[in-house]
């Protein structure tokens, strides 16, 4: 007969219920990858939006300062002119009318975007320029003056990853005399 102490021992071949919970199940360690892939998903979908969020905002950047270039290229062009014959007009200022051929100032393959370590101009675009005569007068101790004011609109077009963009800008010159 067993004595009680060897009945109410426990035998060192029965597992205990701390014992069987020690390590993971197949099914827990699945489960916890799948987790870890999604969110890893989701922080490479995020930083791949951020990124081209990124990048088109350094393109735009980039349009408006050749925009703003040529802005200024058209209010620093000198002479102009109006009241001399022949008329002194650059021709960043010539009138749509003036030019040969007629209409606005297009100007193709304006760089915007190139790549600092391979040096390959990767994103460009149109410039356009277009001049038109305000007509504003001025009446001045009964005199009535021409304030020969040309109004100029300087648009760059481009395209990022299949979607157009542009960015627009206007001035207004008047004659240097």
């Amino acid at each position: 007969m067993l004595s009680l102490k060897r009945q109410f021992k426990p035998s060192r071949y029965v597992l205990s219920a701390a014992n069987l919970r020690a390590g993971f199940t197949l099914v827990e360690v699945v489960i916890a990858l799948a987790v870890l892939g999604t969110m890893a998903a989701g922080c490479y979908i995020g930083f791949n939006a951020i990124n081209e969020y990124s990048v088109s905002s350094r393109l735009y950047t980039e349009a408006q300062t050749v925009c703003q270039n040529q802005i200024d290229l058209i209010l620093s062009k000198e002479p102009f002119d109006v009241t001399t014959t022949p008329k002194k007009i650059p021709t960043v200022l010539l009138l749509d009318s003036e030019r040969t051929p007629t209409g606005p100032l297009v100007q193709d393959n304006v760089f915007i975007y190139q790549d600092p370590v391979s040096g390959k101009v990767v994103v460009t675009g149109s410039m356009t320029t277009t001049v038109a005569d305000i007509a504003s007068t001025m009446t001045f101790a009964g005199t009535t003056a021409n304030l020969n004011l040309r109004q100029a609109t300087v648009t760059v077009s481009y395209k990022f990853r299949n979607r157009n963009y542009s960015v627009s800008m206007n001035t207004i010159r008047t004659a240097d005399q």
